[in-house]
């Protein structure tokens, strides 16, 4: 049976038309982290790198040459503009290792022989400063000169993942693999969020372009009808069972996660939240 053209077509422009109902939720609560944050033309720079460097990707992975016209012609962009981009930044958006360098210190911390006690292998309780096996010597290690280390220890302490044995010598033991911020930072609170954004869409990436067998977990649950009243108490009982459920993901990624970090080694994870159509505002007294 032959295929009708102006079906797929109409199908195609159904697909396209849910999507643009779609993106404004998305983009406006992008747009509200960002305001006053980057500007529009930054960002706009921004997108038109990302845009030549995923639809580059995109033709090479389906076995087509990526040639100035063909990024032109799939980014709705100049030739001229992708001529530029590619010679200027090689077509390529540079993503930092880790946008967050509380985790990258925590990893050193528990991969690191220097950083670890040598009888158990775990992460030592080390002295808060001072040179040789101590939480100054991970800060500079880890993080650099540019943030001191009481502002490293504080935010620590602050998400509970660490605590300070106060001994003749003050020492600091890591109590949790995973840092978890509180922090009023606006900037920081920024970063986090939108990095757990793009590991949402990472997993839907991963299942618009896998087989069923391999997809993985995203799923939401929700209702349309919570009377307001009722919100405290559903967040209260949301926090404990995600609480629980977080202690069991700590535990399965502590299973399965190897003592030394090696090339070719996975980054996965797993993300809890929840989520209302409601405003801080909105919540009441």
């Amino acid at each position: 049976m032959a295929s009708n053209p102006h079906h797929i077509q109409h199908k195609t422009m159904t697909e396209n038309n849910a999507v643009l109902q779609v993106l404004p939720l998305l983009f406006k609560k992008i747009v509200r982290l960002l305001i006053g944050t980057i500007s529009f033309p930054a960002l706009a720079d921004m997108l038109k790198s990302i845009y030549i460097e995923e639809a580059k990707r995109k033709l090479e992975n389906s076995g087509s040459k990526p040639t100035n016209s063909a990024l032109a012609l799939i980014t709705g962009l100049d030739t001229r503009v992708v001529s530029s981009l590619l010679k200027d930044k090689g077509g390529a958006i540079e993503i930092p290792e880790s946008a967050n360098p509380e985790n990258t210190l925590i990893d050193i911390w528990n991969s690191d022989e220097k950083f670890q006690d040598p009888e158990t292998g775990k992460p030592a309780i080390l002295p808060i400063e001072g040179k040789g096996r101590t939480f100054q010597a991970l800060v500079l290690r880890a993080i650099g000169r540019n943030i001191t280390v009481k502002t490293v220890l504080d935010r620590l302490l602050k998400g509970g993942t660490v605590q300070v044995i106060n001994d003749d010598i003050p020492r600091v033991e890591l109590i949790s693999k995973f840092y978890n911020p509180i922090s009023s930072d606006y900037a920081k609170s920024t970063e986090i969020g939108l990095l757990e954004s793009s590991r949402v869409l990472s997993a839907v990436l991963h299942n618009i372009n896998t087989d069923e067998e391999h997809r993985v977990p995203q799923q939401g649950r929700w209702t349309y009808r919570l009377n307001p009243e009722n919100y405290k108490e559903f967040r209260s009982e949301v926090r404990r069972l995600l609480e629980s459920q977080i202690k069991e993901g700590d535990a399965l990624l502590e299973k399965f996660e190897e003592t030394q970090k090696r090339p070719g080694q996975l980054t996965v994870g797993i993300g809890w939240y929840q989520w209302g159509d409601h405003d801080v505002e909105d919540e009441g007294d």
